[in-house]
């Protein structure tokens, strides 16, 4: 048996739309041995067939290697919830992929892997990040995914907000505008490459005016009802940066790891007790097999 844990990502990370992702400190974990017959637990009934997005990326993973299916007995335990913009599809496309990878001895490099990773998610800004870990940025080119990996100060703190309910891709790809302009797209070149350095560095300042969004967020934003108290109640806590979390529905405040973060932290709890709220950090490992017993 293999125990794969691969870490949830943040994608976008305000004006890095499709382009920007960075692994966090919270966890899905996969246990997968050869069988007979295919066998899942730990997850919901519906997800319990050859349909799971972890079996369907081991089965490609395979397939590309030209290496003949082996079922397989899986059992998912996951802190990522399920489609509220933390990359829980990209822990199973990662878990799938790297459980082929190791089972049947593919020696596919993580290159390899974000590329077979990035055909099945679409883009990379949240599989990139889970396989290597860190903040890292991704495009493709000539049907080749490249990903440059950047350093992110160790102060920084992620407070996330994670709604009771969820925000549909569908939904929030539907209300983005699909064209723009070029001043728009010079704003957005301008901040991305400003917000870089900001993690980098730790400068508040910088990530404040850097992570603004002109291409989703005002448009993701409506689909969230908690969205405006929740900016409000980072902002006036001393947050550096609020955004959106992939598509949403999950919304972060980056701040500086101290009292802010806790006073923030304390005041999204008061003010939406039904939703989940945590304090993550920069996972700088990326999908990792574990030892097991």
């Amino acid at each position: 048996m293999i125990r794969i844990k691969v870490p949830a990502t943040t994608a976008n990370i305000g004006p890095g739309y499709d382009v920007l992702g960075a692994a966090l400190s919270l966890y899905a974990c996969f246990d997968a041995e050869l069988s007979d017959s295919l066998h899942i637990e730990g997850c919901p009934e519906e997800y319990r067939n050859e349909d799971n997005l972890f079996i369907r990326s081991y089965k490609k993973a395979l397939d590309m290697s030209g290496r003949a299916y082996i079922p397989i007995s899986l059992k998912e335990e996951t802190e990522v919830p399920i489609a509220r913009g933390l990359g829980s599809s990209s822990t199973c496309i990662v878990g799938g992929i790297m459980a082929a990878n190791e089972l049947h001895g593919l020696g596919l490099s993580k290159e390899d892997m974000v590329s077979l990773a990035t055909s099945i998610e679409g883009h990379p800004d949240n599989v990139a990040p889970a396989i290597y870990g860190g903040v890292v940025a991704g495009f493709s080119e000539g049907g080749r995914v490249y990903c440059t990996g950047y350093c992110c100060d160790g102060e920084w703190r992620f407070v996330t907000l994670i709604p009771d309910y969820e925000v549909r891709t569908e939904d929030a790809r539907r209300v983005v505008k699909k064209d723009i302009g070029l001043a728009d797209s010079i704003y957005t070149t301008g901040h991305v490459t400003g917000l870089l350095r900001a993690l980098e560095t730790g400068d508040e300042e910088l990530l404040s005016a850097a992570c603004r969004d002109i291409l989703h967020e005002p448009y993701r934003r409506e689909l969230i009802p908690d969205y405006g108290k929740a900016r409000e109640l980072a902002v006036s806590g001393g947050a550096a940066a609020f955004f959106i979390s992939g598509s949403g529905s999950t919304m972060m405040a980056a701040v500086k790891q101290g009292d802010r973060e806790q006073r923030i932290l304390e005041e999204f709890k008061q003010a939406f007790p039904g939703h989940r709220t945590l304090s993550l950090s920069i996972c700088s490992e990326g999908a990792e097999r574990m030892e097991t017993r």
